[in-house]
């Protein structure tokens, strides 16, 4: 079980270094006029994207974190092993939901931007 743990921390501490929605926009040339406010604008649209995303994947990491735990089980203590495993990963579930839902926020803002006339790139 140590070792699934030690695996999952390294997971955990790689998974929360992106960010992508809050990088700057690579844009062909200059901005043009009103790129601020509408980059507000699809900003504040781009954040209304819901966090059942990291909800569900929390719940589906409990749930494979358990198994494991069961399966990884060498003491005889199966319920401390599944707990252990579903907390271990429902927290690298939403981890991963709410890194799946930033690159969503980000897609919607470029389309935003884009749907507005300006020249986003990534």
């Amino acid at each position: 079980m140590t070792k699934v743990i030690l695996g999952c921390l390294a997971v955990v501490a790689l998974g929360a270094c992106s960010n992508s929605f809050d990088e700057p926009l690579l844009t062909d040339g200059p901005q043009q006029i009103g790129f601020q406010a509408d980059l507000g604008a699809c900003r504040a649209l781009a954040e209304q994207h819901t966090e059942k995303t990291v909800q569900s994947g929390a719940v589906q990491g409990a749930v494979i974190g358990g198994i494991i735990g069961v399966a990884d089980s060498k003491d005889g203590d199966r319920v401390d092993d599944a707990l252990v495993g579903a907390v271990i990963g429902s927290g690298i579930g939403a981890l991963e939901g709410a890194s799946e839902a930033d690159e969503a926020r980000r897609e919607i803002l470029i389309r935003c931007m884009q749907g507005r006339g300006h020249k986003v790139l990534a």
